[in-house]
């Protein structure tokens, strides 16, 4: 019981609080690079979900080629919906899967996500250098709301 109470403040917290002002890339890229790009790939390929693992490194690389060559807003969304699939994986293996070992996997996952995000709380998302012509063209509030995580 005091576990959900903890979690439910923690992610109230986090839901509500004011964007943090970056600062501190030198803590929050690599926390974020080794958890959404080396344990997440990591997990997903030991657990034999290569159906998932592949289509979402795809999806991942397709999108970063968008940001990288194109400067392309479409980039920015598939690298999100890429993330969105890396952090509801393990919550999905965690309650279906039987094998001890995908469960470990699935709870360390989870641990290192809320770590992930917790630290982005508190010394701020990594800056993100975005040009005009990435957003949507009549108003900037998709991009907005594209950035806000």
């Amino acid at each position: 019981m005091k576990r959900r109470t903890l979690g439910l403040v923690l992610w109230l917290w986090m839901a509500f609080s004011p964007k943090a002002r970056a600062g501190n890339e030198i803590l929050t890229v690599p926390l974020v690079l080794a958890d959404y790009y080396g344990w997440a790939y990591t997990e997903a390929f030991q657990d034999h979900a290569d159906i998932y693992a592949w289509s979402t490194a795809g999806v991942d690389a397709l999108g970063w080629t968008l940001i990288f060559t194109s400067r392309d807003y479409a980039g920015l969304f598939m690298v999100n919906v890429a993330g969105l699939a890396k952090t509801v994986y393990p919550a999905v293996a965690l309650l279906g899967a039987k094998d001890s070992g995908i469960q470990e996997r699935a709870l360390i996952a989870l641990g290192t996500h809320a770590t992930t995000l917790l630290a982005l709380e508190l010394f701020g998302h990594p800056a993100i250098s975005v040009q005009s012509s990435m957003g949507p063209s009549r108003d900037g509030l998709g991009l907005t709301l594209a950035c806000r995580f």
